[in-house]
């Protein structure tokens, strides 16, 4: 059993299927970069199932998220020490306060992407590490309604999802790199193929959407997740794919 496919069955039980799929390739990647050094900020923690999800008893020191995001129930859950909200711009730490920053599925969707970016280096000391995932140019070509619909479904789903930068791999770096980041690492994930189901399982957790919206629950039987296909979901998300052409990519970048 792969890591994406044994995340995929504990994300699957709390959590929409689509963003189940999604998060379960991201926590595998997470993996191979662990144990985190303290202190710990997560930037745009959410609800926290995230950070519970992947980084298991190892607490995040700080969750900070806006206050009109799910970070009231990050202080209910058992993912971090501490949280704290704030505008969205400014990080309300000193500087050099963390060794290490995340910030996962975070920065496409930012108004001021420079000003966050020269955020998390700023309250990373000397050598410190980031770790972030991005969705990329390619995404919305890949997406199924963008195959049948063209550019009308691919401007719907833009906003759909607030993605306000969407770049090229190389704009990605070059944006790191005008912070006063070092990319360390760089690893593509979501293929074409991937893109496509990932666009598809949307519309398959309409039921999730509904769950929450009548009884505050994503997932109301969570038993029956056991019979879904976590095995083939997991292959479309292993696959391989070039840098250029990946739909979202997972970087190390450190401060020097």
């Amino acid at each position: 059993m792969t890591d994406t496919q044994s995340y995929l069955r504990l994300y699957a039980r709390e959590r929409p299927f689509f963003l189940s799929v999604l998060r379960a390739k991201e926590a595998s990647l997470y993996q191979q970069f662990l144990p985190l050094r303290h202190p710990i900020l997560d930037v745009g923690c959410g609800d926290g199932f995230f950070a519970r999800v992947t980084f298991g008893k190892r607490k995040i020191d700080v969750g900070l998220d806006m206050g009109d995001s799910r970070i009231s129930q990050a202080k209910k859950s058992d993912a971090y020490k501490s949280v704290v909200t704030y505008d969205g711009y400014t990080i309300p730490f000193p500087n050099r306060s963390f060794q290490t920053v995340v910030i996962n599925s975070v920065l496409e969707h930012v108004d001021d992407l420079p000003r966050i970016i020269d955020e998390a280096h700023r309250v990373l000391v000397p050598g410190g590490t980031c770790l972030t995932t991005v969705m990329a140019a390619p995404w919305e070509q890949y997406l199924f309604g963008t195959k049948v619909l063209g550019d009308w479904y691919r401007r719907w789903m833009r906003k759909k999802q607030v993605h306000v930068n969407l770049l090229s791999s190389a704009e990605w770096s070059a944006a790191f790199r005008r912070s006063g980041f070092r990319v360390a690492t760089v690893l593509p994930y979501l293929s074409a193929n991937a893109g496509a189901l990932l666009d598809v399982l949307h519309y398959v957790s309409l039921p999730n959407l509904l769950s929450y919206a009548a009884v505050k629950k994503w997932v109301v039987f969570p038993q029956i997740t056991h019979w879904y296909p976590h095995r083939f979901l997991s292959s479309f998300m292993d696959e391989s794919v070039p840098l250029a052409d990946a739909g979202a990519l997972f970087y190390v970048l450190k401060r020097t």
